[in-house]
């Protein structure tokens, strides 16, 4: 009986041992997946119009983004028109502190930003465009940032 009860340890550590290694690689492939790399590209919810997200950067108490809009249509487009949002809508999510930022407004309540009003993007072409918003706490080391016309990039890292 002694030597019947060893076997079956023996096979529920080998068991146990193939449940381990199964589990730990299966936690390595989940955050391989969620790490995100810039650039990230998305459709938008304009048909022929990408979205990239090309950076997010820390700079002292700032966050600058920057990001671009594709076109693959054969006519400009206004993605206000389009989306009946203003681009300067965009802001970001610090989800561990659950806080929204906006873009950071000069002393005449212009955003600092390029010209995100009326953003056109031509035919076939591609234009650029940043905003700069207030830091999160500097233990944040990732964001979600919302921009009109797209789904959310999401978990994006902040470079320094």
């Amino acid at each position: 009986m002694n030597s019947n009860l060893a076997s079956k340890l023996k096979h529920l550590v080998a068991a146990l041992t193939v449940i381990v290694f199964v589990a730990v690689a299966s936690l390595g492939h989940l955050t391989a997946q969620s790490a995100v790399t810039l650039p990230m590209k998305v459709d938008s919810d304009i048909s022929g119009i990408g979205l990239e997200l090309t950076s997010v950067q820390r700079t002292a108490d700032t966050i600058m983004v920057r990001f671009k809009y594709i076109s693959t249509r054969e006519k400009p487009t206004r993605i206000d028109d389009e989306t009946k949002q203003d681009v300067s809508d965009i802001y970001y999510v610090d989800a561990k502190n659950k806080k929204k930022y906006p873009i950071i407004k000069d002393t005449e309540g212009k955003p600092l930003s390029s010209n995100l009003k009326y953003f056109e993007v031509g035919a076939g072409e591609t234009k650029a465009g940043w905003a700069k918003f207030p830091a999160p706490p500097p233990d944040v080391t990732a964001i979600s940032v919302y921009i009109p016309g797209a789904p959310p990039f999401e978990n994006v890292p902040i470079a320094q």
